[in-house]
């Protein structure tokens, strides 16, 4: 555990609460019954897809990581990220669209500041947790760090949608949630997956050299970018974002299934040193 990253989380995690709290609140400005249903829904989606992390092998030990490690991954990405979204990535839309690319406008507004910010938060928690040492903890730590960004975002849709909506705000934000939850499942947890397999495998594994770490952090984090990217173009005609779509759900979706495989693989068959919480000096130590 690095104190100097200790210490930044700690920082960006009393920055990113109250940022949190704000497009909470916000959303019940909004729309109130967007923001309650945004909220109630919020809450059930994390947990569930938690629930379905915690029977992986691939999830840390509780004892080296633990509901702090948890609670970090999601305020990084419900709050912190959001923050530096708002600040690098409203700018750049504006340069993009003065410069005429409307085509691309959500993709380098979306893509660029968002998995960048993202990624930032998954390094910094991986030097924090001692629990945390094999690639796979970069993917279970990239994946929460986008399930609590996808959530806030979800919920804020939601509530912004749910005024728009001509029958009702319920009717909206119900639209809204099913169309982000189904037509696009966990988009955010899988880009942040990628890119955190990546860094897990450019931290944690052994003897390689820097240029070689920093090229695979660095072709994994594009890849996520790339993604992003193609999945937010505007393309003009609703056929043609369909098949945009596609496209990238067909190449996203495989890679993100191979990768869990590849990850899950490797758990398995990991044989050497694991983490506990005090020296081990004879087997009666070890809690199985």
């Amino acid at each position: 555990m690095s104190r100097l990253f200790r210490v930044t989380l700690v920082v960006c995690t009393v920055i990113g609460i109250p940022v949190l709290v704000y497009f909470t609140a916000t959303n019940f400005l909004i729309s109130p019954i967007g923001g309650l249903l945004g909220l109630i829904f919020a809450a059930v989606y994390v947990a569930l897809v938690i629930w379905l992390f915690t029977l992986s092998p691939m999830w840390p030990d509780r004892a080296g990581a633990g509901w702090r490690w948890v609670a970090a991954c999601l305020v990084w990405g419900a709050g912190v990220s959001f923050l530096l979204v708002m600040a690098g990535g409203l700018p750049v839309m504006d340069l993009v669209s003065k410069l005429g690319w409307d085509l691309f406008e959500a993709s380098f507004g979306g893509a660029y500041p968002e998995e960048i910010a993202k990624a930032l938060g998954v390094g910094v928690i991986l030097f924090t947790f001692r629990g945390l040492n094999r690639p796979w903890h970069g993917l279970m730590t990239g994946a929460l760090v986008g399930l609590g960004f996808e959530a806030i975002e979800n919920a804020m849709y939601g509530a912004m949608f749910a005024v728009m909506d001509p029958n009702s705000d319920v009717a909206g934000t119900l639209t809204t949630w099913a169309l982000r939850v189904f037509a696009g499942p966990g988009l955010h947890i899988v880009f942040s997956a990628l890119a955190g397999w990546g860094l897990g495998l450019a931290i944690f594994t052994a003897g390689r050299s820097t240029a070689w770490r920093l090229r695979v952090a660095g072709v994994w984090l594009f890849i996520a970018f790339l993604l992003h990217f193609g999945w937010n173009i505007m393309w003009p005609v609703m056929w043609m974002q369909v098949v945009g779509m596609l496209a990238v759900a067909l190449v996203m979706y495989p890679l993100l299934i191979w990768v869990w495989i590849q990850a899950h693989r490797r758990c398995v068959a990991d044989d050497s040193y694991a983490f506990t919480p005090v020296p081990t000096v004879s087997v009666a130590n070890i809690r199985g």
